[in-house]
């Protein structure tokens, strides 16, 4: 599902750990492919 998604850390990873957001962004798998390709500049075959 694409989307922005929004959390908390709910493991004790430090003194702050109640501070720590977490956001994720879910996007379709060609945006994906695209931000990768452009990232590792390989070209994908699909």
């Amino acid at each position: 599902r694409e989307g922005v998604f929004y959390g908390q850390c709910s493991e004790i990873c430090g003194v702050n750990h109640g501070f720590m957001p977490i956001v994720v962004e879910a996007v379709s798998l060609e945006d994906y492919l695209t931000w990768l390709k452009n990232k590792i500049n390989f070209d994908f075959n699909i």
